[in-house]
């Protein structure tokens, strides 16, 4: 297991490498390894113990559906029951 004090140190190189860099990727880079390697600090920390309470289960009453009418409209002016007939 990697200790506290070991990621500490990977943070401080990657710090001052960052420092150093001479173009902003190297800078970015460097940076986000520190931000990775805090990450990995924070995750690592013994988190609180949550209590998880029950959830509250609301019945939600849903009107029936009506069906609608199966027959297709009839116009006097269409050509047909397709969409494209005009």
């Amino acid at each position: 297991m990697i200790t506290a004090e070991q990621l500490l140190g990977e943070i401080e190189q990657q710090v001052n490498l960052a420092k150093q860099a001479q173009d902003d990727t190297s800078r970015r880079e460097a940076i986000y390894a520190v931000r990775t390697l805090c990450n990995l600090m924070l995750n690592d920390a013994p988190a609180a113990k949550l209590v998880s309470q029950p959830a509250q289960v609301r019945s939600v009453q849903t009107a029936p559906v009506t069906s609608l009418n199966e027959q297709p409209l009839r116009e006097a002016d269409a050509n047909g029951e397709s969409l494209f007939d005009f």
